[in-house]
């Protein structure tokens, strides 16, 4: 008789909890599965996108040993930006300096000063800088030991870039886009 009863007893609570309120429960919990991998997945494109954010270097001080010795060799500039990264990959920190010349007109230019270690730089030949919103961001393209760099900026509404690395103690332009626009 015991099983009897724990069989009607078992009945009793089916039919206490009816089919469309199951189905109702088990909608919910698909629901809630739902939206919870929506926020993960939101989560994760989050954080995807502000690491792929591009990161711009932030100009050194004015009274930093590269730009210092720039100022003495190069007089009577005007520096607007000036970053600093290893791109040689000799563990010495190198400058990227964008400037004026005011005898010039509407030009400006960039060098990088390549650190002999010795409290001296090797200053590159002078190539061509964007006019205005000037930004330079360091990368490692290739993954190999050396650094490259993208300069930006634009000049009456016209946007460029391009993308150097020095080799053999030259300033290379590895690759450009509407540069000359801009310059």
């Amino acid at each position: 008789m015991t099983a009897v009863n724990a069989m009607t007893n078992n009945s009793k609570a089916k039919r206490s909890f009816p089919l469309w309120a199951r189905l109702l429960l088990i909608l919910a919990a698909v629901v809630a599965v739902f939206f919870l991998r929506q926020y993960i997945y939101s989560l994760e494109e989050e954080k995807q996108n502000s690491s792929s954010r591009l990161q711009y270097a932030e100009s050194v001080p004015e009274d930093h040993e590269a730009l210092l010795y720039f100022q003495q060799e190069v007089p009577g500039r005007e520096i607007f930006l000036a970053c600093e990264e290893d791109l040689t990959d000799d563990g010495r920190k190198d400058l990227v300096v964008l400037y004026h010349n005011p005898e010039e007109g509407v030009i400006n230019w960039m060098v990088a000063l390549i650190n002999r270690g010795d409290g001296t730089y090797d200053i590159t030949e002078p190539t061509r800088a964007p006019i205005e919103n000037q930004a330079i961001r360091f990368f490692n393209m290739d993954k190999e030991g050396e650094m490259e760099f993208v300069v930006t900026g634009e000049k009456d509404g016209e946007v460029g870039y391009a993308i150097y690395r020095i080799i053999d103690g030259e300033l290379i332009n590895l690759f450009g886009e509407d540069m000359e626009d801009c310059c």
